[in-house]
């Protein structure tokens, strides 16, 4: 009977080693974040500041292209010849080459066209209002609001970090913006820090904000144009339409 017990003891500890082993030795999934499917990733959109290299196709010589490089003025357009000004910003390289083929199919027959990106503006975020140092930022991927009031210096004494701002350009005179909880962010009750992106402004206000809609007309028609200006993206914007998409939730 003990040599029975000792028996069975013995098999209990080699399954228990064995399946131990087993458990060690299974391989720990590590998420990719290279892995993703980058054909899903929406096209980028040309803005102003933007390089670009128009290639319209061949000259009388057929060693030479027609290569043309123009930099996207701040009103969104470049001068193509001989059809003038074109619209490019907002649309992907691939828009602007139907665009400008469509224009100079009136003068030429078969045109051929090629818009190359050479150089992007650059990638900033602006972070203005409550902060130790308001101004503007290199974002880079996966940029957060937290990442932004940080670069900014962190939030002054007096910032209300239960109203704070998220301002994204939505066309040529609109906007879209969310109003955040940092507070609790940082405090760890909410897990979801929000994304920035490009020439998107944060605001970090003093006191609570009621009505979104005014405060950023009121905003917007207090900075003086060389502080306007110096917002890239922000060229040339007159404020028509708010679009709130989030609100605080007290």
């Amino acid at each position: 009977m003990i040599r029975l017990i000792h028996r069975m003891s013995l098999i209990c500890l080699l399954s228990l080693a064995v399946s131990s082993g087993a458990a060690q030795a299974a391989p720990v999934a590590v998420a990719d974040t290279l892995g993703m499917d980058w054909s899903l990733v929406p096209e980028y959109r040309i803005v102003p500041g933007d390089r670009l290299r128009l290639n319209l196709g061949p000259k009388a010589d057929p060693n030479l292209d027609n290569l043309h490089e123009v930099v996207v003025r701040p009103d969104g357009r470049i001068t193509v010849h001989p059809v003038g000004d074109v619209v490019a910003a907002g649309l992907t390289p691939m828009d602007l080459q139907r665009s400008i083929t469509a224009l100079l199919s009136a003068d030429f027959r078969a045109p051929r066209v090629t818009v190359e990106v050479l150089a992007t503006a650059g990638n900033q975020v602006h972070v203005l209002g409550r902060v130790e140092k308001p101004g503007s930022y290199v974002a880079g991927p996966f940029f957060t609001i937290t990442q932004a009031i940080a670069a900014a210096g962190g939030f002054k004494d007096d910032a209300n970090k239960g109203h704070v701002l998220l301002i994204h350009r939505d066309g040529a005179r609109t906007v879209r913006v969310a109003s955040l909880r940092v507070d609790r962010m940082l405090k760890g009750e909410e897990f979801i820090d929000a994304p920035v992106s490009r020439f998107d402004i944060v605001y970090v206000p003093r006191t609570s904000i009621g009505n979104v809609t005014v405060f950023l007309q009121t905003l917007f028609a207090g900075l003086s144009p060389a502080v306007g200006t110096s917002l890239l993206g922000w060229e040339l914007f007159n404020l028509d339409r708010v679009f709130v998409t989030r609100v605080v939730k007290e």
